[in-house]
């Protein structure tokens, strides 16, 4: 339960209180969330369940406990229980109307969701889980984070989504994706899984058609390294212009979509396996 507490509140000031044998003050964890609450879990192994009959000692047992409590949560190894929920959220009101702390339970269901949010603990805490990974869910898996660190939301797709490509930019802000268009087509860098592999082409192919338009659209300006629609076009070739840059852009909010679903079907299939 501790490692779930310090999953759950995004802390790591979070502790065992006391040993067995020793006054818990109806505390087994506690510790500060991000709001520097103190929050108390106090740990029930009841798989048949618990009552309203059982919380209420444990929340007077918690009123001696130092420091005063924010909040305490009942951790039950039982599944959940919406009378036992609603009997809990009404004491808790009652007490939140008083100025106490308040309180609310964890159910079984609540921790294993709390420690899927990390696998390397999930997996110390469920070792048997690990074998089922297959294979062809690693191999996606890996090159999924290489291709999602190419092309990123912070770097290459951030910048083709910001940049209005009326103005000049620097040649080199377009290495990833020339990178993507000359690697990413090859066998070693496909994915088994089809659905995954089909957002990777529709991407790759998306990018060849930018990195052409920009090719044939752009030029060198007197900047070394920096490119353009030649400005004098807007003057001079006005229509030109105008579909030279709404036809950049338009491939841009393409490439956009693209990556957003490219990550999207990735989560879909790969969130949650360990690398």
């Amino acid at each position: 339960m501790l490692a779930a507490a310090k999953l759950r509140w995004n802390s790591s000031d979070f502790y065992r209180n006391g040993r067995p044998g020793q006054k818990q003050d109806g505390v087994d964890i506690w510790g500060c969330g991000d709001d520097n609450h103190h929050i108390g879990v106090q740990c029930k192994n009841t798989v048949d369940g618990i009552s309203r009959t059982t919380v209420k000692p444990k929340i007077t047992n918690a009123e001696a406990f130092e420091p005063k409590l924010d909040r305490l949560y009942i951790a039950t190894t039982a599944k959940r229980d919406a009378v036992l929920q609603t009997a809990v959220r009404e004491i808790s009101r009652e007490r939140a109307q008083a100025g106490l702390f308040k309180v609310d339970v964890l159910f079984w269901d609540d921790v294993c969701q709390d420690l899927a949010k990390d696998d390397e603990i999930f997996f110390r805490h469920y070792p048997q889980f690990r074998q089922g990974i297959d294979a062809v869910t690693q191999h996606d898996k890996k090159l999924f984070n290489e291709l999602t660190t190419l092309l990123s939301s912070e770097g290459v797709i951030g910048f083709i989504y910001r940049h209005n490509m009326a103005f000049s930019f620097e040649l080199d802000e377009l290495n990833p994706l020339s990178e993507f268009h000359a690697r990413w087509n090859d066998p070693e860098r496909t994915f088994i899984i089809p659905e995954l592999d089909a957002a990777r082409q529709a991407l790759w192919l998306k990018a060849k058609e930018y990195l052409i338009a920009t090719a044939t659209e752009t030029y060198p300006t007197d900047t070394l390294g920096w490119q353009s629609v030649p400005e004098e076009w807007e003057e001079e070739q006005p229509e030109r212009f105008r579909r030279a840059v709404e036809k950049l852009h338009a491939l841009s909010g393409e490439i956009v979509d693209l990556h957003a679903d490219l990550v999207r079907v990735g989560r879909k299939h790969l969130i949650g396996v360990r690398d």
